[in-house]
């Protein structure tokens, strides 16, 4: 099968692609214009790269006529860490990917595949079911998330082009950036550092990238359409999570407790109903989460080793 991943060199991107690239898929791949590609290092060689700006509609339309894929999982959006929630680039998002949209449509792609968030539920909800819970964003990005699921459902059911959105809710995992929770605690606690935290009062989901892709990955295949939440399922208190990963560490750094402060605003419960996903698609998480932090830990150490 022919697959276009765009924001193929991300977090989640590059994960999702090594997966179909194993597969034995033809895949090509979209980055932005001088990205790293440090994510891709071992399958470069066997998949196709594009550097491109999806707003750009000339160069889109060009791609989809040179890779006709069959398939596109659409990652690209803009994620800076601390910035996202607000940023004005999401309006930039919604507009690439309704012009990706429509170039798919007009080549005769078969399916699309977004990239949504957790933070399109109403957050008054805590535990988030895709056909129960209503939609209520708060933020910027949020309502940029949700307003384009909303436009990509009517027009790809008018271009008979099949569609299904993934709802991420808090990964983490090798290739982090290093400003996210899981990435500056580990850090920190590797350095022998002060990791500064929240209270960490907050009850979460959090997923394995590796299980996050293949969630992805596993929607893809499928026939399932419309939001799928893509999460563990497990509530787990931020503060189980840090102190997991000081236990694992052996006692390096220390960590100081509400030296950053809590948003009043920020829901004190957030847990994905992962059953449509199971279900649909027969997707099972692989990694526990004390596996998960260890890999984690053993991808940071080995990656500052290299790099310092």
């Amino acid at each position: 099968m022919r697959v276009l991943v765009t924001g193929a060199a991300g977090f989640i991107g590059s994960h999702v692609t090594r997966q179909i690239v194993q597969e034995g898929h033809e895949v090509s791949g979209v980055i932005l214009p001088g990205e790293s590609t440090e994510r891709l290092t071992d399958v470069l060689n066997s998949l196709s790269l594009a550097s491109l700006d999806l707003r750009e509609s000339a160069a889109v339309k060009d791609l989809v006529r040179k890779a006709r894929p069959e398939l596109v999982i659409h990652l690209a959006w803009y994620a800076v860490p601390g910035k996202y929630w607000s940023a004005v680039e999401n309006l930039d998002c919604v507009s690439m990917t309704l012009g990706l949209a429509q170039a798919l449509a007009e080549a005769g792609c078969a399916r699309l595949v977004g990239a949504g968030t957790c933070a399109e539920y109403d957050w008054d909800h805590g535990f988030l079911s895709e056909d129960v819970t209503p939609l209520k964003p708060r933020t910027l990005y949020g309502t940029c998330k949700n307003a384009t699921r909303e436009i990509l459902e009517v027009f790809c059911r008018q271009a008979g082009m099949s569609f299904a959105w993934t709802r991420f809710f808090y990964l983490y995992g090798p290739g982090e950036a290093r400003e996210r929770l899981i990435a500056s605690v580990v850090t920190a606690l590797l350095q022998g550092e002060t990791a500064r935290c929240s209270s960490g009062r907050q009850i979460r989901d959090f997923l394995h990238v590796k299980d996050v892709a293949s969630g992805v990955w596993a929607v893809a295949k499928s026939k399932v359409t419309g939001p799928v939440n893509v999460g563990s399922g497990e509530p787990v208190r931020v503060r189980t999570i840090v102190e997991t990963i000081a236990r694992f560490l052996e006692g390096n750094g220390t960590i100081e407790w509400g030296a950053i402060a809590e948003d009043p605003q920020e829901p004190p419960l957030l847990v994905a109903d992962v059953r449509k996903l199971i279900r649909e698609t027969g997707w099972r998480q692989t990694l526990s989460l004390e596996e998960g932090l260890r890999d984690t830990i053993a991808w940071w150490r080995d990656h500052d080793r290299t790099t310092t």
